[in-house]
């Protein structure tokens, strides 16, 4: 799945501009790359030396690699699910922490993710990429804002409305799994490009995000928040075009002004009705694109 929004606002910063700044620097850098500009294997990581303790080429004997990997990445759609999960994610939880807090804890974040994968992991695949760090800031929103509402498009197609207790758990048990068996989302398929992911970087990285957090939040932020009130117009408006996922007992998300989400279907309006015939099928069209697409 890809995550878009969440509707989260702000509460006790004016902007996450740490958090922005991270995301702008991984875009300058990685164009640098692009550009040639930028020797990026002196700056990746290289997970054997936790293991043997062997230097490899880098600055500090590649030590100073558990930092400067978090900036790298290795091609633009790789690049651009990073931006977009850190942008998403990141700034309710800078809004928590506050700046300098949010950075000390995001860097140390992504140092206990390449440990993980250091020790773990494949220590002859270099690293590169801030994903390791991005799984603690979603371990670390998950603790803050479980029930949030999160838009994501499920298998990359479908816009779908979903808490974010349920997307991120989904997301970390894909990791498990995947760090245990590459060939379960592939099956008798290639496998090479599932085996350079650092999932272990990943997981490190969530149960990091899901640690730290205690100790770097202040004291007058409650752990798992209540949903925030939608915000004024976005997310009322996908609430009534995209497919709702609820945790059973949890209510749909109502419209403010009508309720008519509340409401049963003979009391509904007309347009009401339409809407919801006309996104059914949709829906429908949509599976049968799905099984193609997969097929």
């Amino acid at each position: 799945m890809i995550v878009l929004h969440d509707g989260n606002p702000l509460t006790r910063i004016r902007r996450a501009w740490v958090n922005q700044g991270i995301a702008v620097a991984c875009i300058v850098i990685f164009i640098l790359q692009l550009l040639n500009k930028f020797d990026w294997p002196i700056y990746a990581f290289y997970p054997g030396q936790l293991r043997d303790w062997a230097p490899e080429p880098g600055p500090l004997h590649g030590l100073a690699g558990l930092v400067t990997h978090l900036f790298l990445h290795g091609d633009p759609l790789h690049l651009a699910s990073n931006v977009l999960a850190l942008l998403v994610f990141g700034n309710n939880l800078e809004d928590a922490l506050g700046h300098g807090r949010y950075l000390l804890f995001y860097l140390l974040c992504g140092v206990c993710a390449a440990a993980a994968q250091g020790l773990l992991g494949d220590p002859t695949v270099p690293m590169v990429g801030a994903s390791g760090a991005i799984s603690a800031v979603m371990g670390a929103y998950l603790m803050l804002h479980p029930r949030a509402r999160m838009l994501i498009l499920a298998f990359n197609i479908a816009p779908v409305l979903a808490p974010a207790s349920l997307v991120v758990g989904f997301t970390i048990l894909v990791n498990i799994a995947m760090a245990y068996d590459v060939t379960l989302l592939s099956p008798g398929g290639p496998v090479a490009d599932l085996m350079r992911i650092a999932w272990w970087a990943h997981i490190g990285g969530f149960a990091a995000g899901l640690l730290l957090l205690l100790v770097f939040k202040p004291r007058d932020v409650p752990l798992f928040q209540p949903p925030p009130p939608l915000p004024a117009r976005t997310m009322r408006w996908l609430g009534r075009i995209v497919p709702t996922l609820a945790w059973p007992g949890e209510r749909p998300v109502e419209e403010p002004e009508t309720g008519t989400a509340a409401l049963p279907w003979q009391d509904r309006p007309l347009g009401a009705k339409l809407l919801f015939i006309a996104k059914a099928l949709f829906y429908v069209l949509l599976i049968f694109v799905l099984m193609h697409y997969l097929g």
